[in-house]
């Protein structure tokens, strides 16, 4: 039978959709199940009863179940063999708004509205994030460890491979989104762009290095346990940090409890975290300075 046909190539699963499309009814479909032919293993997807369940079956299973997805994140990484992600969690990305309820309690389901044509590969069968997509992903669910060693292996692969990260980095960065502050850092730190984050924190840099402050750190990691955050501009030395962040990246519920959970936290670690704003910065360089200097001397 055709659909058998294609579960072979499919880890032994098939959609609902292309049991249609190959010419079996639902009632077909029905009597199979009840006969213990194939059994439903995600929200319109059956399996073959019988074959074996492997990790790569319950991914295939998923991005069956939500038409466009694809493996993504550490899935992906695993998919395209980088070192350790062997033991990597069910994972596939969406695009917004076509995540659909129900789908296998234990894949985890992103959902990203700059998804393109240029993301989509496949392995093993497998749609999954290209290589390039996968390492601009990983940033936002792994730790800045993991992250690098993804980045040096695949460039060791492939020459140009940071380049077209960094490209494609680019291209999605936005203020707010998970993993965007760790893989600038990463990619400048293989010398690649710089780790200033904003118009507004380069002109809060400018003005400190045309004074007789020290120079700051940019975008300095803060990590305390489960803890981690990133300073626009730190002198660790003096636990003193500015933050540049503009009005438009606080106008929302989450992101107003984070800055306060954060700002806690820091101040438990002996941080003094100074806020400026850009009329303050780009008008009253004088007064900026002189607090600086007044908790840096």
């Amino acid at each position: 039978m055709e659909i058998f046909r294609l579960a072979a190539d499919q880890h032994s699963t098939f959609a609902r959709d292309q049991a249609r499309a190959a010419g079996v009814t639902d009632r077909q479909l029905s009597g199979m199940a009840e006969r213990g032919v194939v059994e439903l293993c995600a929200p319109g997807v059956f399996r073959v009863c019988g074959s074996r369940r492997t990790w790569r079956q319950r991914l295939m299973a998923a991005t069956l179940s939500v038409p466009g997805a694809m493996a993504s994140h550490r899935a992906a990484a695993r998919m395209w063999g980088l070192d350790g992600f062997d033991r990597a969690p069910g994972e596939v990305v969406v695009e917004r708004w076509h995540r659909r309820r129900g789908c296998l309690v234990d894949v985890i389901v992103h959902e990203s509205k700059d998804l393109k044509a240029c993301d989509l590969d496949e392995r093993d069968g497998i749609p999954c994030t290209s290589l390039v997509r996968t390492l601009v992903d990983l940033p936002a669910v792994v730790r800045a460890g993991p992250a690098a060693a993804a980045l040096d292996e695949a460039h060791r692969h492939d020459v140009e491979m940071l380049r077209r990260v960094q490209a494609r980095h680019l291209e999605v960065a936005r203020r707010g989104r998970n993993g965007t502050t760790l893989l600038r850092l990463l990619l400048a730190e293989r010398g690649l762009g710089d780790l200033v984050d904003s118009g507004f924190e380069r002109k809060a840099l400018r003005l400190i290095e045309g004074s007789t402050l020290p120079r700051p750190v940019t975008q300095h990691h803060v990590v305390d346990g489960s803890f981690e955050c990133w300073l626009d501009l730190a002198w660790p030395a003096h636990m003193v940090g500015v933050e540049c962040d503009s009005l438009q990246h606080h106008l929302n519920e989450r992101a107003f409890r984070w800055e306060r959970k954060r700002r806690r936290h820091l101040n438990r670690l002996g941080w003094t975290i100074l806020e400026f704003t850009y009329r303050e910065v780009t008008r009253q360089g004088p007064m900026v300075l002189r607090e600086l200097a007044h908790h840096l001397t």
